[in-house]
């Protein structure tokens, strides 16, 4: 994997590696071996440019407790902002604040924090009786599309725009998919509303406490 993001970063310096850091879930805990999870900690951080886990693994990444609070995932955030070595990330797009969140029985929380904020956006939690699997997938792929759409074409807050793109596209994903009662992400149904999600979703910054700025 290295090797290959060495190459396309050679090809092209202005590419950019949005890391995807799958070890597990909230719910479920780590289930991926330490060997693995030490790669993305030690190494995965420092070379990539943006990264996406979700609370469980943002904990693993920063080396801490685990976060249980907002404040907590920002201060986790800003250590891999702060990560030496090739640079590290710029970005840390947490994709499922889980009951780390500040509406967890509700809704669906996302946290993007930078250097120069922390933004925070939530959708409504739809009731399946078998939840559907990929989701993170889902979020962490539409969050790079829609930053290298806005950055591409600098218009206002590429973060917030992205952010708050991610999070209406995935409510509709998810809502068509639940109306269909289906197991498998409804993507070719929702195609429209991904290009252009119907309900658009706000995200609020927050400060370094987790309370709104």
């Amino acid at each position: 994997m290295l090797e290959a993001v060495a190459k396309v970063k050679a090809a092209n310096p202005a590419a950019l590696w949005c890391c995807d850091p799958v070890m597990g879930h909230p719910a479920k805990g780590c289930i991926v071996p330490e060997g693995v999870s030490d790669f993305f900690r030690d190494t995965a951080v420092a070379a990539c440019d943006i990264i996406c886990p979700n609370v469980l693994e943002l904990g693993i990444l920063a080396g801490g407790d685990p976060p249980t609070s907002a404040a907590d995932c920002i201060a986790a955030c800003h250590k891999l902002l702060a990560h030496t070595g090739s640079g590290g990330p710029s970005r840390v797009l947490v994709k499922h604040l889980a009951h780390a969140g500040l509406a967890p029985e509700q809704s669906f929380e996302m946290l993007l924090v930078s250097q120069a904020e922390a933004l925070h956006i939530a959708t409504p939690l739809l009731a399946f009786d078998r939840p559907p699997v990929g989701t993170g997938d889902l979020t962490s792929a539409l969050f790079l599309v829609k930053l290298l759409q806005s950055l591409r074409d600098g218009t206002g807050s590429a973060d917030r725009a992205a952010l708050e793109h991610t999070a209406s596209a995935y409510q509709a994903v998810m809502q068509t998919t639940h109306e269909a009662g289906e197991y498998e992400l409804q993507l070719v149904a929702s195609q429209d509303a991904i290009a252009s999600p119907p309900h658009m979703f706000v995200a609020q910054s927050l400060l370094p406490d987790g309370t709104p700025a």
